[in-house]
């Protein structure tokens, strides 16, 4: 989960990785205990989008990314023309990363992101809760 959330800063990007290059369910990713910079992050999204990019066109198509593509493209897809270029994706990935980055430094540090991944959560279970119909209590 903190890769996507993280490339998912690499924007969904993180989610296309192959499952065996992924650490087992609950984890920490091999970002989770280091600071990141900006810098570093669109490099590791420029390489991430390169990796995917299986047939080189300089764009991303649903089945490139994968498992969660379409989740991906509606998210990474501004122009919604059914392809994510290394700049939709750039800005994707690192608009969350400016998301994470709470005191604005340029650098998400471990806290930073742990908050970040704990504030999804609560949104992720807002939203569940206010999607599950309310059982009428009897009296």
């Amino acid at each position: 989960m903190n890769k996507l959330f993280l490339a998912g800063a690499a924007l969904a990007a993180l989610a296309a990785f192959p499952v065996s290059a992924q650490p087992p369910a609950g984890a920490p990713g091999p970002r989770a205990e280091t600071p990141v910079t900006r810098a570093e992050m669109q490099q590791e999204i420029q390489s991430r989008f390169k990796e995917m990019d299986a047939n080189h066109d300089g764009v991303l198509t649903e089945n490139e990314l994968g498992g969660n593509g379409a989740r991906m493209m509606a998210r990474a897809d501004t122009n919604h023309d059914g392809k994510v270029t290394l700049e939709e994706m750039t800005a994707s990935g690192l608009a969350r990363f400016d998301r994470m980055d709470a005191n604005h430094d340029g650098i998400v540090t471990p806290e930073e992101r742990a908050a970040a991944r704990e504030a999804m959560r609560a949104r992720m279970q807002q939203r569940q809760g206010a999607a599950t119909p309310q059982q009428p209590q009897s009296q």
